[in-house]
């Protein structure tokens, strides 16, 4: 482990196709939320999707830029930047030949030195509008997210007019 911390040790598995450390990093029963699918559970799908990242954009570069956690370790929040280029097939979809670059933000749920929850969320339009309007692929809709909540507005839930 020489010192890195959990997600630098994910980064490192997932930009290296480390597939034994990226599984022994999860906990079994570990859930997934993805703005492709959202709420999976079980390493072997998370392990599947992080192929198909590398399937679908070969030499696909990520890089740590930043990495918090609460005071005992069991919530952690990360953003990392991928540099892709999508010249393979992902998740069905032919390539599009398209370049560029992610930012994504990243909260996991730990237990015991594994993750047993991670949420994604992505903050850059590029590669979501190939996979929407090249591939056509379908974003679920209408998410509950898997936290509870700690401050909502307005308290009723309704609307401003």
């Amino acid at each position: 482990m020489n010192g890195e911390t959990l997600i630098q040790r994910y980064i490192r598995a997932l930009g290296e196709q480390d597939w034994d450390t990226l599984t022994e990093l999860y906990d079994e029963d570990a859930v997934f939320y993805t703005p492709l699918k959202w709420g999976v559970k079980g390493v072997p799908f998370i392990v599947q999707f992080c192929k198909a990242v590398h399937q679908g954009f070969p030499g696909v570069r990520v890089a740590l830029h930043d990495e918090f956690s609460n005071a005992d370790g069991t919530r952690v929040a990360f953003r990392f930047a991928m540099h892709w280029h999508n010249t393979g097939p992902f998740l069905g979809h032919e390539p599009t030949g398209e370049r560029g670059s992610s930012i994504e933000a990243h909260t996991v749920r730990v237990r015991d030195g594994r993750i047993t929850e991670q949420v994604v969320a992505v903050s850059s339009l590029h590669l979501p509008y190939i996979e929407l309007v090249h591939w056509g692929i379908e974003f679920p809709r209408d998410l509950v997210d898997p936290a509870p909540e700690i401050v909502s507005s307005p308290q009723d839930g309704g609307t401003h007019g």
